[in-house]
Parts: C-alpha cells; structure tokens; sequence
C-alpha cells in the first residue's frame, strides 16, 4: 500500500511551490478558474462553429460519396472478397 501520508506531504509542497510562483505572477485561483473556464468557452466554440461550417459540405458530399462507396462494397461482396 502505498505511503499516504508521504504522498499528501508531496503534494502539499508542490501546491505551495506552484502556489507562490502564481502569486509571484499576481495570478490567483479565481482569475485562473475564470481563465480557465474563458478558454474552454473559446474551445467549445470554435468547435461548434466548425462543425456548424462543415455540415453542409459534408451532407453534400455524402449524397454522392456514400452511394458510390456502397456499389463498390457490394460488387466486392459479389465476388467474395
């Protein structure tokens, strides 16, 4: 099993290091949450508008891609392979 107490002591340090080298950046938790939640918004968003871009094309194209590849799969399939 391994040692908790050592690794919650480690732990401890750590987020104290990391704690004090934000604070020397006069960043704290509540702007970084902020930041961190901002950036995740701005993620999602460009996702969406990018798939909100792509679905046409991709709609379209699958009119004439999507037969096309199914002849083939069932003429492969006539002979066997």
């Amino acid at each position: 099993m391994p040692n908790v107490v050592g690794t919650i002591v480690k732990l401890l340090i750590a987020s104290l290091i990391v704690g004090i080298i934000l604070k020397f950046m006069d960043l704290d938790a509540v702007g970084f949450l902020r930041w961190v939640a901002s950036s995740f918004r701005d993620i999602i968003g460009f996702f969406g508008d990018f798939f909100e871009w792509a679905l046409g094309p991709i709609l379209i194209g699958a009119v004439l891609v999507v037969p096309i590849w199914l002849i083939f799969f069932l003429i492969g399939k006539a002979k066997g392979r």
